[in-house]
């Protein structure tokens, strides 16, 4: 009998956890904005342009999720209204190469490939991004059917660019010529019966695609989906960065490390690259090394709070509570609504002593409308330190509400009614917790002995 083979399926996983975060956190922009890139690419518009149009509801400068919203629109009325596209002025908010990529889509939805030649042809005249250019020139052009365009573009990008021609040439890309959708990964559904044409975003999806296939341990699957993102955005840094990923999650570091130096090497403006040596250098020991990293990153990027939270949690594991917070402090001023950056500051902040300000920031999280019994127990924790049990208690009667199994509720809640001394709830709450802890012992699966008997 043949052993069946599991295959990761990316899209599918995708999808799952997105659509359970969004459950969770309905107001996680970045996360709406991924979803709707996976409704496009199983061409669902309608379905991605809810999504869009709900994280530009929390975020209405998110300029990425305007731009994919025109490609919504586009797949979903079959055609792009122009006066929608002017009003909206995207373009000027645009840098290189977004800027051209993005000119050349719209002008594509119009079947004007003259016009996306020349829009391209501006942005092939920059050396690092004549790849990018002729692939793009080259995926409009088989889009629209023209193809003695689908080889010049494909030459260009093979010419202009080692990389390029290697992805392209193990692809056999020149000799089939099929640009269409996504190259050769029969695991993405087409729309039936319509070619679609390429957008930009479509890399920030196989970026992602490519993170949870590392992540499974599907190494192969994530280097094909890296390619992808490299041929949408001919950032060879980046890529780096992302085999780097593979790299880790095969358990080689020392290549790990050699790709995320290269990066470097190539671009030492690359805050990612800066950022993933960083963590790296942290696993291996390398404290020291690793604040370099992240130092630096924060001064080419002074108002991206990605890299304030990363330094923030590097000064954390070194004991450094004063500059950690500092840093999770800058991070929510650059962005207020980012909450990872906001727990881990009120919980360094109730470790600290300095329970208020714990209680202000949880309060601030509460507010979102999250509903987390872990949470909850936070807030009756810092109640508890300020010497307010009463409303300690009708907190955690909230979070027993929320999720009854939750043994860290009823430890929290007896300590709770002892401090209002109320000894025979304290103990009925500690019962519990006994109680709920050992459900969840039971719960959990017997470890493997191999036939051999144990206690």
């Amino acid at each position: 009998m043949t052993a069946m083979r599991l295959i990761f399926d990316p899209i599918l996983a995708a999808q799952q956890y997105l659509e359970a975060e969004r459950e969770i956190h309905p107001r996680f922009a970045d996360q709406r904005n991924l979803l709707g890139l996976l409704y496009l690419e199983r061409g669902n518009p309608g379905a991605a342009l809810a999504e869009f149009e709900q994280a530009l509801e929390v975020n209405p400068d998110y300029l990425q999720a305007r731009l994919n919203r025109m490609v919504a629109l586009r797949r979903a009325e079959g055609t792009l209204d122009p006066a929608t596209w002017n009003r909206e002025a995207l373009i000027e908010k645009l840098s290189e190469p977004e800027r051209s990529l993005w000119t050349a889509w719209y002008l594509a939805q119009a079947g004007d490939l003259h016009g996306v030649k020349l829009a391209l042809e501006g942005l092939g005249t920059e050396p690092r991004w004549r790849g990018l250019a002729g692939f793009a020139l080259a995926v409009h052009a088989q889009t629209l059917g023209k193809a003695e365009f689908i080889k010049a573009g494909l030459e260009q990008a093979a010419n202009a660019h080692a990389l390029y021609r290697r992805i392209l040439d193990e692809r056999g890309i020149g000799a089939r010529q099929n640009l269409t959708g996504r190259i050769d990964l029969g695991t993405l559904q087409e729309e039936a019966g319509e070619k679609q044409a390429w957008y930009p975003s479509t890399a920030a999806l196989d970026e992602y695609l490519g993170s949870l296939s590392a992540q499974a341990g599907a190494g192969e699957l994530a280097e094909r989906l890296y390619q992808n993102a490299f041929l949408r955005q001919g950032d060879e840094s980046l890529y780096l960065v992302r085999s780097a990923r593979v790299c880790l999650a095969r358990g080689q570091e020392d290549d790990a490390v050699r790709e995320l130096c290269r990066a470097i090497e190539l671009d030492p403006t690359s805050v990612d690259a800066r950022i993933a040596l960083g963590f790296e250098y942290q696993s291996q020991g390398y404290q020291d090394e690793a604040a370099v990293q992240f130092e630096v990153a924060a001064r080419l990027k002074p108002s991206y709070p990605d890299v304030q939270y990363n330094l923030g949690l590097l000064y954390e594991a070194q004991d450094r509570a004063e500059d950690a917070i500092r840093c999770y402090r800058n991070a929510l001023e650059l962005n207020p609504g980012y909450f990872p950056v906001r727990t881990s500051l009120a919980r360094l902040l109730f470790l600290a002593g300095r329970h208020q300000e714990a209680l202000t920031e949880i309060d601030a999280i509460i507010a979102t409308g999250l509903r987390s019994a872990d949470l909850l127990v936070q807030r009756a924790e810092c109640l508890l330190a300020l010497e307010q049990a009463q409303e300690a208690v009708a907190v955690l009667e909230k979070a027993a509400a929320v999720n009854p199994a939750y043994p860290r509720t009823y430890y929290v809640m007896g300590q709770a009614y002892r401090q209002t001394g109320l000894k025979r709830k304290a103990q009925e709450a500690w019962r519990q917790y006994l109680d709920t802890t050992r459900r969840w012992q039971d719960d959990k699966p017997l470890p493997d002995t191999g036939g051999r008997k144990v206690g």
